[in-house]
């Protein structure tokens, strides 16, 4: 042995506890076990705590939805209450939106026919009578009446007229004062006939937009 190693094993170590392990196993073991318990009891209160957190929310949020739908309920019926009120209104403003629509769909086709034919007839002489007149509008439920035939312009409305005439007629006269009316489209002669010692002439005349009265559909402009 060296002398290090002596002075080594001759030192003296002040305040040291000799200490030795001497519980038996089966306390150890059951220390553990009871802390492990304690973890579970802890983790099963904080479960128990947060599930009826969640609980106590889901009621309060439920109590709030609630008394937001009797609110948006209550809010329902006063306006159902108003309405039956105003119902009366409602309907009559319903029963004039009729009206309006079936005038504007028969005044989109309206003739004012007395003062659209006057005119057509003062081109005639004295001596130049009308023995018939046949007059044809568009049908507001209809097809509209569009052209005659392929040459002809369109047209809203025809008249048609027979006149009597001791000598042979001037027709061409007809048409010249005839064209220098607004509401004219064309016209075409379908016949001149002899008929007890005069003559008989059927005239076609189409009309144009401008015969259309125009009455029921000038609201929609705001006049």
């Amino acid at each position: 042995m060296s002398g290090r190693d002596a002075r080594e094993q001759s030192t003296v170590v002040f305040g040291a506890v000799p200490r030795a392990h001497l519980m038996p196993p089966e306390v150890a073991l059951r220390r553990k076990e009871s802390a492990r318990r304690r973890g579970l009891v802890a983790i099963v209160a904080l479960v128990v705590v947060l599930v009826v957190g969640a609980v106590a929310a889901s009621f309060w949020y439920a109590a709030q939805a609630e008394a937001r739908l009797a609110a948006e309920r209550q809010v329902t019926e006063q306006l159902l209450a108003t309405q039956l009120e105003y119902s009366e209104v409602t309907q009559v403003r319903a029963q004039l939106e009729r009206i309006r629509g079936v005038s504007e769909r028969l005044g989109a086709t309206e003739v004012l026919w007395r003062d659209v034919v006057t005119p057509y007839l003062n081109a005639l002489t004295d001596d130049e009578l009308v023995d018939a007149i046949t007059i044809t509008g568009t049908d507001p439920n209809g097809p509209a009446l569009g052209l005659a035939d392929p040459l002809r312009y369109p047209r809203v409305a025809t008249i048609t007229l027979s006149v009597l005439t001791a000598e042979v007629p001037e027709p061409h006269r007809w048409v010249r004062g005839w064209e220098q009316l607004e509401t004219f489209a064309d016209t075409s002669i379908d016949s001149i006939l002899e008929d007890g010692g005069g003559y008989l002439s059927t005239v076609t005349i189409n009309l144009d937009q401008a015969a259309l009265s125009g009455r029921w559909t000038a609201g929609e402009d705001g006049s």
